[in-house]
């Protein structure tokens, strides 16, 4: 794991420092190690970064994997640089971005290297400048953006156009940021912290709708992101789409929102 600072303040650093950020998160995702280490057949692609911030970023290749194995949280986890920022720039770098509070996922589009970075200010507010909230919500959106960057790189592989996830659609958008929240809810929970667990589960119900949603989705399989490809935004009628966003911004349940799923995948 390649973590590095970029301008985010002393005393938020010292935080990732101390509480050993990096060892917890390893641990939270051990349980997908194993399938990581068993992924003997890669190459890997260097880039640069396409951008200029006055700052040097140190280059990091990302790994390309056999079809089903990038998926894997503990892959992507030892693959991505993630930078360390004040917060977010008011800039966005690509256009077709929509940047989260706080954290991003940039994506190698155009042939870039992919790179999250982390808005420390802004996860230290939301965790109540409270050390050990601190360390669980920064783990929570590390995963959550790990999610966007294993849907980044599913798209850029040899997949027939009819499967691809597209963002920039509202469809999805809540289809994303709902399965991203899936992810890792359900890895937290299979740490088996509970505190963690609902601190966590409690954080994603204040967000945004097309956030919150991913806390009903958490025990429909998604752990690590196969059953997130099995959902593809192009393979969708559009008045399909149309018609599971009316019901998602209503008052869903766990239920309905199931039987969707199963029709969405079908």
């Amino acid at each position: 794991m390649k973590i590095v600072n970029i301008d985010a303040p002393e005393n938020l650093t010292e935080k990732v420092v101390r509480l050993s950020i990096p060892e917890f998160i390893s641990e939270v995702v051990r349980p997908l190690e194993e399938d990581f280490y068993d992924c003997s057949h890669h190459q890997i692609i260097r880039g640069v970064h396409s951008y200029d911030i006055n700052t040097p970023l140190p280059l990091s290749p990302i790994w390309k994997f056999e079809r089903g194995r990038y998926e894997n949280i503990a892959a992507l986890l030892h693959a991505i640089p993630i930078y360390l920022r004040d917060s977010r720039p008011d800039i966005i770098r690509d256009e077709n971005s929509i940047i989260d509070p706080l954290g991003a996922y940039y994506s190698n589009r155009k042939g870039a290297s992919p790179y999250i970075e982390l808005y420390l200010t802004a996860i230290d507010s939301s965790a109540g400048n409270d050390d050990k909230h601190f360390i669980w919500l920064f783990t929570q959106v590390l995963i959550h953006e790990l999610a966007h960057a294993a849907l980044d790189i599913f798209n850029l592989e040899d997949t027939p156009q009819s499967e691809k996830v597209f963002y920039h659609t509202e469809f999805g958008r809540w289809r994303e940021e709902s399965m991203a929240n899936a992810v890792a809810l359900q890895i937290i929970k299979d740490y088996d912290n509970k505190d963690f667990y609902d601190y966590t589960k409690q954080f994603m119900q204040s967000q945004p709708a097309e956030y919150a949603l991913g806390v009903l989705m958490e025990n429909f399989g998604y752990r690590d992101f196969r059953s997130v490809f099995d959902s593809k935004e192009q393979g969708v009628d559009s008045n399909l789409q149309q018609e599971w966003l009316n019901y998602v911004k209503g008052t869903p349940d766990w239920e309905g929102l199931h039987k969707w799923n199963e029709l969405l995948r079908s």
